[in-house]
């Protein structure tokens, strides 16, 4: 059922990163979500992004969303 909702969202153009989607969907397996989609057949697609924490240091984290032809 997460797959699903997961995959609508990604469908309306939606990127997720893995705290994002534990803030709207509840669920910490984002990656393992992913590599279903993917084995089924879903052009799912990643951006390395980075930030920084309160206390200075850089952070790596990935952003995930469906990509789609034009």
């Amino acid at each position: 059922m997460i797959n699903k909702s997961i995959l609508a969202y990604f469908q309306q153009g939606g990127r997720l990163t893995v705290n994002k989607a534990l803030r709207l969907f509840h669920t910490t397996e984002l990656r393992k979500v992913v590599s279903r989609l993917r084995r089924q057949g879903h052009d799912i697609r990643s951006t390395r992004l980075s930030d920084a924490t309160l206390d200075g240091r850089k952070v790596y984290f990935n952003e995930y969303y469906l990509h789609y032809e034009n």
